[in-house]
């Protein structure tokens, strides 16, 4: 299975626009982020960001199987309307607590998380991963974190939870004891103010060598 990170921004692109700061700034290719999706095989389209027109080519989209929606926040659907247009019989699945189904013989499960109080949000097991892209803690995620060997989570807050986003030490400090992960990859990553090779290297010396930050175009084989 190879997972393809098409962009890894919270709700805002960066750079931000009128701010220079080191992150919005920087020269890293790894620091241009558009709004966060996952392309899964080439053929799935996990969250229709804003940004999709961008992030995939016409040509692209009209191989795609099927768009799974985690919820309906503009950075999650915001892109939909790009998209049906490119292709109108675009398969769209908004994903339900304990929908499983297979597609392209990669097995998926969808559970709630906490994210919003008006909009209910899933988290995703694909196959050996788990996909957390917007989550306000890990309560109800942490039976499939226990059993999975890769993890991609919200990285939206460093330091301090807000806005139905748990912050980045929280989630180390709750994962670094779970040893069946191999790797745990942070996406939707916020305005940090800190450059790429920067946040690797604080969230490693939070945690360990298993945790990166996710850049936009990253691709990873499991």
């Amino acid at each position: 299975m190879l997972i393809k990170f098409l962009g890894t921004s919270s709700d805002e692109a960066i750079p931000r626009p009128d701010c220079n700061c080191p992150q919005c700034s920087s020269r890293d290719k790894k620091d241009k982020r558009l709004r966060s999706s996952l392309l899964i095989d080439r053929r799935i389209l996990i969250d229709a960001d804003p940004d999709i027109g961008s992030q995939l080519r016409p040509s692209q989209v009209r191989l795609l199987e099927a768009v799974l929606i985690t919820h309906e926040h503009s950075d999650a659907v915001g892109g939909l309307k790009n998209l049906l247009r490119i292709r109108r019989d675009s398969r769209i699945i908004r994903l339900k607590p304990g929908q499983h189904f297979k597609l392209l013989g990669i097995d998926f499960y969808a559970f709630k998380v906490k994210h919003s109080k008006m909009i209910t949000t899933v988290g995703i097991e694909i196959g050996p991963v788990v996909y957390l892209s917007d989550i306000a803690d890990l309560d109800w995620a942490m039976k499939y974190l226990k059993e999975s060997k890769i993890a991609i989570i919200d990285g939206s807050m460093l330091g301090r939870s807000f806005g139905g986003h748990l912050a980045i030490n929280e989630i180390i400090g709750q994962t670094k004891p779970l040893k069946n992960l191999k790797k745990i990859y942070f996406t939707h990553n916020g305005h940090t103010r800190k450059p790429h090779k920067e946040m690797t290297k604080l969230i490693q010396q939070m945690g360990d060598k298993r945790y990166h930050v996710a850049y936009d175009r990253l691709e990873i084989k499991v």
